[in-house]
């Protein structure tokens, strides 16, 4: 996925900062989330496929503000800044764990609903088959 298509789809500017990034990606998970579609099937699978995509676009924005800000950084060295660089590798590290933790939660809490179905399905069928003798 390229630079700009990744801005279009976070609804960016070019010159946006990651924290800037963060907060469309958040905003724009939230709109999109599937269990806010749970009642209609085809559009959660729409919902599916929007948070796939933004989570590629927000993944491949993060890493070009990071390389660009590591070629700034190494274009002008400033020795009194090294904290922050560590912040910022912290907060990026911080922020893909999250991502990871979210993206298998949503497989997590999917499996478990169509289980729960599945279990409930059957409980139904049992049910009335002893009611029915």
């Amino acid at each position: 996925m390229d630079f700009q298509h990744c801005l279009r789809l976070l609804e960016l500017k070019t010159c946006s900062s990651q924290e800037e990034a963060r907060r469309a990606y958040r905003d724009l998970v939230r709109v999109w989330h599937p269990d806010r579609f749970s009642g209609d099937p085809r559009l959660r699978r729409k919902a599916e496929e929007k948070v796939k995509e933004l989570n590629i676009a927000y993944e491949e924005l993060i890493r070009h503000l990071e390389r660009r800000a590591s070629r700034d950084h190494d274009s002008t060295p400033d020795p009194g800044s090294r904290e922050a660089d560590s912040m910022g590798s912290t907060e990026a590290l911080f922020e893909a764990g999250t991502r990871t933790i979210l993206t298998l939660w949503h497989s997590l809490s999917r499996a478990v609903r169509a289980a729960v179905g599945e279990n409930q399905d059957e409980a139904t069928e049992r049910h009335d088959r002893n009611r029915g003798s």
